[in-house]
């Protein structure tokens, strides 16, 4: 999350950032962590199973709280980024004017191929209509891959080999291919 998130935070403010999670399963759990370890202060949890949201919430402590709606995020000041942990099938979306005022990065877990025929989940595809930088699941998967290599070899990752193993491999021939990915 970390790899692919902070190179598209370097012109917004360090201090004070605000992140918001869509979900509060395992991956969930893996972003507010990723979220902690970035220094945010805030971390809103939205999940459709509010005791859960709490309890992943109650975990982190300090800084993290639960949203019972998405409609109590129109009253944010602040919204640096979306870690999206949903099933692409999910078909999750934020209000419109959310994105439009804040200009999150978005992240989405979800991973799909040029192959599936749908690459973007709803949410990504409305977050880059308005304007706002996306990471695909596909390129976390690819920043996951290099920190395991890293931990198994000891050496670090052979990041353009890797990067166009899975370009070749799930995206042959795509014209838009995912950023994070190109070399």
């Amino acid at each position: 999350i970390r790899g692919q998130v902070l190179p598209k935070l370097v012109e917004r403010p360090k201090d004070g950032r605000v992140g918001l999670i869509l979900g509060a399963g395992g991956t969930a759990k893996a972003a507010a962590f990723a979220f902690r370890e970035m220094g945010f202060v805030e971390v809103i949890i939205l999940n459709r199973t509010v005791e859960k949201a709490a309890s992943l919430a109650a975990e982190f402590g300090t800084g993290f709280r639960v949203a019972g709606s998405t409609a109590e995020l129109e009253a944010l000041l602040r919204l640096d980024v979306v870690m999206a942990t949903l099933p692409g099938s999910a078909g999750a979306t934020l209000p419109d004017s959310v994105l439009e005022t804040h200009k999150p990065v978005v992240v989405d877990a979800a991973y799909q191929s040029s192959a599936s025929g749908v690459r973007h989940t709803a949410l990504l595809q409305q977050a880059a209509a308005r304007g706002c930088l996306v990471v695909e699941g596909m390129e976390m998967l690819f920043e996951q891959g290099c920190a395991q290599c890293e931990i198994w070899t000891g050496r670090p990752p052979p990041r353009s080999e890797i990067a166009r193993a899975l370009l070749d491999d799930r995206f042959p021939g795509d014209p838009s291919p995912p950023a994070g990915l190109v070399v």
